[in-house]
């Protein structure tokens, strides 16, 4: 790859560092008040801790020539995924464990290919384990080029306008007297503005078609649904809790989750948790 590598603003830095530390302290703080979702989410706080860590090493430059996912290092990838595959053989649960022993023995030419069919944009992802090693590893790595890439302000797109990766969850903004909603990528974690009445999946716009769900306990995170392609996603709203951390509130509200697919929708991508 032709990349430049020199030291980043460091304001630039200081900022992305910042957001992964306040991801990390927020999951810690979640714990104790979900309990269905505790042991999930010590493993999180563990995996954005590393996150973190990974952040601050990072100087590369990103190039606006060339694609976000085409300036991925692999090479750095998997120097990474030996620290995400020691966290689960840890402290996951007995899933990740046997999937972390697997790769642990897999060896780095398999770690390539994991790499790189996480890299290809759309709907052909990684699944249960795989996809949460990969997604653990190259998020902070997406993150840092990303924040650096040019905004794309002109258009509305369903799929993340810096590098085509599916939407994870809805975020809702104070705005005027209401509130903006925006979409954030599962991959690169770009957050961009999206309508308000429209399905991100099929494009839908009935409003009755368009369901919203949510539990008396806890009112600033609901389900956001459609009826016509039976997709949905979670959304935070920012203008009734301000102190949530979106990525972090969302995955934690995994009883949201439970209850969507029982009654027969789809998630457009899941978290990192795989709710």
């Amino acid at each position: 790859m032709n990349l430049k590598d020199s030291i980043l603003p460091q304001e630039r830095m200081d900022g992305a560092q910042a957001g992964w530390q306040s991801r990390a302290n927020r999951c810690r703080d979640l714990q104790t008040e979900h309990s269905l979702t505790s042991p999930a989410l010590r493993l999180y706080a563990e995996i954005l801790t590393f996150q973190w860590d990974v952040s601050r090493g990072l100087r590369q430059i990103v190039d606006p020539s060339q694609s976000l996912r085409d300036q991925i290092d692999l090479d750095l990838f998997c120097s990474l995924l030996p620290r995400i595959l020691a966290l689960a053989v840890d402290g996951g649960p007995e899933m990740l464990r046997h999937a972390a022993w697997r790769l642990q023995r897999a060896g780095k030419a398999e770690w390539l290919l994991l790499g790189e069919a996480a890299l290809v944009a759309g709907e052909r992802v990684p699944l249960g384990a795989d996809d949460f090693f990969s997604r653990a590893c190259l998020q902070p790595l997406a993150e840092h080029l990303q924040l650096q890439m040019p905004k794309v302000t002109n258009q509305l797109p369903n799929l993340c306008p810096i590098c085509a990766g599916l939407p994870q969850m809805t975020i809702l903004r104070p705005e005027g007297e209401g509130s903006g909603r925006s979409l954030l990528c599962s991959f690169c974690l770009c957050e961009w503005v999206f309508r308000r009445i429209v399905c991100p999946w099929c494009g839908g716009e009935d409003k009755g078609k368009l369901p919203r769900y949510s539990a008396e306990a806890c009112t600033y995170v609901h389900v956001e649904a459609c009826d016509t392609c039976g997709r949905y996603l979670k959304a935070v709203d920012m203008t009734i809790n301000g102190h949530a951390v979106p990525l972090i509130d969302e995955a934690a509200l995994a009883v949201l989750d439970v209850w969507a697919t029982g009654r027969g929708y789809t998630k457009i991508r899941t978290n990192l948790l795989g709710f």
